[in-house]
């Protein structure tokens, strides 16, 4: 996929608005929204900031690029508004908790926008997963999980025995526990 600079857009046989080539980064004003935007900007890619709080978004804006555009959006319903009616391109939500924000984000990019979060929680991934069929139709990809958190910890446990036998006696007492 090819993805221009904020503010550039397609527009549909039709003369309506079509898809828009802008890549969002919802709570771009959360620790890992500003380091998203700023590796996305250090890439060409000129992220659009979308956050709740105007100061903070101007703030966050200053380490993504002068070319980053910001939505103030009071609310995550907000936000799923703004990405119904705009139709980015590709939206990445950095908004926890996931189990709360992942499937109502992700169909409201549908049928117009690829999804991205970083959930790392399996209530929110097989929720996301759900709607494998739903984005198939629509031509359109769901990621979840992309975060560093997620790949660090499945790596550093992949690699580590000792983790590994400490995390299997932990979940194996926790489940012992729930059943009494």
């Amino acid at each position: 996929m090819t993805c221009r600079r904020a503010g550039d857009a397609t527009t549909g046989n039709d003369g309506s608005d079509a898809m828009t080539n802008e890549v969002w980064v919802l709570g771009a004003t959360g620790r890992t929204g500003r380091a998203v935007a700023a590796r996305l900007a250090a890439t060409d890619v000129s992220p659009v900031l979308v956050g709740r709080d105007a100061t903070r978004l101007t703030e966050a804006s200053k380490s993504a690029g002068s070319g980053a555009r910001t939505i103030v959006a009071a609310s995550v319903a907000s936000m799923i508004a703004e990405v119904r009616r705009q139709r980015p391109a590709v939206v990445i939500n950095t908004i926890g908790p996931f189990a709360d924000t992942a499937v109502p984000i992700a169909q409201a990019c549908l049928p117009g926008s690829h999804y991205v979060d970083l959930a790392n929680d399996v209530i929110a991934a097989s929720a996301l997963l759900g709607l494998h069929e739903e984005a198939v139709a629509a031509g359109r990809i769901l990621v979840t999980g992309a975060g560093f958190g997620v790949l660090a910890t499945e790596s550093v446990v992949a690699r580590d025995p000792e983790t590994r036998r400490a995390l299997a006696d932990f979940e194996l007492r926790s489940i012992l526990q729930e059943r009494r």
